[in-house]
Parts: C-alpha cells; structure tokens; sequence
C-alpha cells in the first residue's frame, strides 16, 4: 500500500504566551551568554598574561605589583564574565522578551501574525 501523504496545514500563530516565551528566550541567552564569558575570559586571561610578563621583563622590580594586579583583574574579570554577564544577559532578555510577545499579541490580531506550515 502506498504511503499517504497529508498536506501540510498552514496555521497563523494568533498569540505568544508571555512569561513562558520569554522564559525559554532568556535561558538562551543565559547558556549563549555563559559560553561567550568563558571564551572571553580565557581570551583576556592570556592577554593579561602577555602584558604582564612584558612589563616585568622591562622591570624585575615592578614584578610582586604587576602579578598582584594581574591577578586581581583575572579574579574580577572571571566573575563578572562567568557570572554576571549571564544573569545580566538573562534579565535584560526577559524583559526585552516580554515586551516583543506583548507587542506582538496586540499587532497579530491587527495586521496578521506568523504563518507556520503544519505537517
């Protein structure tokens, strides 16, 4: 017998619910954003390392304080690059979520929403 094949439907999507398509937008963002902190950090972590062993190799003497700031930069940048720039990322992005679903819900109806093919 032979395979039958349906047509595939085209259906309007008429709303976006809210808080969950901003939810699963932000986590997102979230991961993206957490990824792109551990990359950066590893870019500027051997940066810093470039700079610094070149300060030193024009000082000995400047040694102790170039390491310690280094060192304290290294620390901060990880910080805010593995932890707050994603939670910042998230926020941001569920509030700019939330604005573009609830614009979105108010023109669907006005001028015609997104049409997905069904199969």
């Amino acid at each position: 017998m032979a395979e039958e094949k349906t047509k595939p439907m085209i259906k309007e999507v008429a709303s976006l619910p809210v808080l969950e398509f901003s939810f699963i937008i932000s986590v997102i963002s979230l991961i993206l954003s957490f990824i792109a902190g551990i990359i950066w950090f590893i870019v500027g972590y051997s940066t810093i390392y470039q700079i610094s062993t070149f300060i030193i190799s024009l000082n000995n003497e400047t040694a102790a304080v170039v390491n310690s700031v280094a060192g304290s930069i290294t620390a901060m940048g990880a910080l805010y690059l593995i932890i707050v720039w994603p939670i910042m990322a998230f926020i941001f992005t569920f509030i700019g979520a939330a604005i573009v679903a609830l614009l979105y819900n108010v023109l669907a109806p006005r001028i015609g929403g997104i049409k997905l093919k069904l199969e």
